[in-house]
């Protein structure tokens, strides 16, 4: 007989020995002493018929101890050789051993062993939990963002395990709950993750940088399959390279443009720019690119308008003159050098003369309208090179005609004087606006305003930051470096005129971002709020492959 016999024999005659069990010894006993109460009360029958009925019990009761000896052996045998469903799983490091045959065990009553059965059920279900919440996580790489908490969650796991061998369930529960839940808490830093890789790739964008924007966005997908922000970014990082190259060619026609004066290379420089705009609307070199070669495209047309319209004045066909200078005003409408032309030359005709334009570009400088008289210059000198007063004239309005531009530009952005290049700019023109000797009505005015302006750029403002004492603040003046304020509920500071952004940050919400603009001249207090109150979206999907 092999040993699996034997021992699923021996359990078997531990099953029937089990106390309220019957037992063969306890049924022979009762049988005994009933046969000796019967052969008392039949005294009269014959010793022949008493042992007759004596083989026939016994042989009965051999029969019915076999039926009863087969059926526990069969039911033992259903119980200690049915397989374990999947004891595989019962390791996430390593298999557990499979301890269902051990004498141990087979010296166990059959409640002991449906209760063990209940336990190992109930470890193994919560295994399939755990062994699904590894596997998630893998795929999500947490080796490179949590390694040392999805370690530590392993060996809580590998603990249970040793427990599993034991046949300690309730410990190895204990320990796979335990697993289980720091696993569970792993998912919870996913959308902080997130964000920061989000935040991330933006910045390579914004940098030029396609391989880290790549990584960082594909990263964001590992943790967050189809996120729409990573998914755009990643279309727009795969993109970069490209945008990049027609920019710089773009670049490569605007130093054409500025070394040839030619339309023609503003022209293809506005189509490379085009066609990095197709590619990501999103990237500012490249609208930023375009809105300006746009501007000086439209300049050049206008100065093209404005040079075919002199020369057609000087050439004394004057309508084709007025054709010229409307066309000049189409495209840049309501233009003060243009206008004038346009009434020159409706009230030109065949005595129009040098001395005339002159005459014109004089009275422009007396009311300070330098575009105006320095086109009139150019004119004069288009028809006679060689006028001495022409050319003096051109030189001194083009100066006085920049300078003024210059001053108009501070003046309609006094904000920016809170940079500090900006600042010396505008100290700078004002100490050539002051040096001019023969100062008119408008450059007084423009020196006192400008003046006025770079005073008030150093008189700080009352302001005052309120937020929730939960949100992580920053201020960043647009320019220098951003300053951690911290957490807080009320903050009173005193900030000199500019452009801010106060960024806040929280764990678990949406990062927030305010423009702040300080206008000089403003004594009031400026309440402003920052506080993340927006809670980031459902966890991240688990899914498994």
């Amino acid at each position: 007989m092999s040993e699996p016999d034997q021992d699923l024999e021996s359990i078997a005659a531990r099953e029937f020995a089990a106390p309220g069990d019957s037992s063969p010894a306890a049924i022979g006993t009762v049988n005994l002493e009933s046969e000796a109460t019967t052969e008392r009360s039949l005294g009269s029958q014959s010793a022949v018929q008493i042992a007759s009925g004596r083989r026939w019990w016994y042989s009965q009761f051999n029969l019915m101890l076999g039926v009863f000896a087969l059926l526990a052996l069969a039911a033992i045998l259903f119980v200690l050789l049915a397989p374990p469903p999947e004891l595989n799983q019962a390791a996430i490091l390593g298999s557990t051993g499979d301890t269902s045959n051990s004498p141990q065990a087979n010296n166990e009553a059959p409640w002991n062993q449906q209760q063990r059965a209940q336990a190992r059920s109930e470890s193994q279900t919560i295994l399939t939990g755990l062994l699904a919440n590894k596997k998630s996580l893998e795929n999500k790489n947490v080796l490179n963002w949590a390694p040392e908490r999805f370690q530590r969650a392993l060996d809580i796991a590998a603990e249970g395990d040793e427990f599993y061998k034991q046949q300690n369930f309730a410990e190895a529960i204990k320990s796979y709950q335990t697993s289980s839940a720091e696993m569970e808490s792993l998912f919870k830093l996913l959308p902080a993750k997130v964000n920061a890789l989000l935040t991330g790739g933006e910045n390579a964008l914004n940098d030029g940088k396609s391989a880290l924007a790549k990584e960082l966005f594909g990263e964001v997908l590992t943790l967050d399959s189809g996120n729409p922000a990573a998914t755009a970014g990643l279309d727009r990082a795969r993109k970069l390279d490209e945008v990049l190259q027609l920019i710089a060619t773009a670049n490569q026609y605007q130093t054409e443009f500025s070394a040839s004066g030619r339309l023609s290379d503003l022209q293809s420089a506005e189509q490379n720019y085009l066609q990095a705009n197709s590619l990501d609307p999103k990237y500012k070199p490249a609208t930023e690119g375009l809105a300006w070669v746009r501007s000086a495209i439209l300049d050049k047309r206008f100065q093209l308008a404005m040079s075919k319209a002199y020369r057609e004045l000087f050439a004394n066909r004057y309508a084709a003159a007025r054709n010229a200078f409307a066309e000049a005003l189409k495209i840049k409408p309501g233009d003060q050098s243009a206008a004038a032309a346009m009434q020159q030359s409706l009230a030109s005709d065949k005595t129009a003369t040098l001395s005339s334009l002159l005459t014109s570009a004089q009275s422009y400088e007396s009311r300070e309208e330098w575009a105006a008289a320095q086109s009139n210059y150019q004119t004069a000198l288009e028809r006679d090179p060689n006028q001495v007063g022409a050319k003096l004239g051109e030189l001194r309005t083009r100066a006085r005609s920049r300078l003024d531009q210059q001053i108009r530009e501070l003046l309609a952005d006094t904000l920016s004087f809170g940079r500090a290049e900006r600042k010396n700019e505008a100290m700078r023109t004002l100490a050539d606006a002051k040096a001019i000797s023969n100062k008119g009505p408008r450059l007084r005015q423009q020196i006192a305003e400008l003046e006025q302006a770079l005073q008030q750029s150093d008189v700080a403002i009352k302001v005052s930051l309120v937020s929730d004492n939960l949100t992580e603040v920053s201020l960043q003046k647009i320019g220098s470096r951003a300053i951690k304020l911290g957490q807080f509920s009320n903050k009173n500071l005193a900030l000199k005129p500019g452009r801010y952004v106060a960024t806040g940050v929280r764990l678990g919400y949406q990062d927030v971002r305010t423009e702040i603009e300080l206008f000089p001249g403003n004594e009031n207090i400026r309440s402003i709020t920052i506080r993340c109150d927006t809670a980031v979206g459902a966890t991240a999907s688990r899914s498994s492959s």
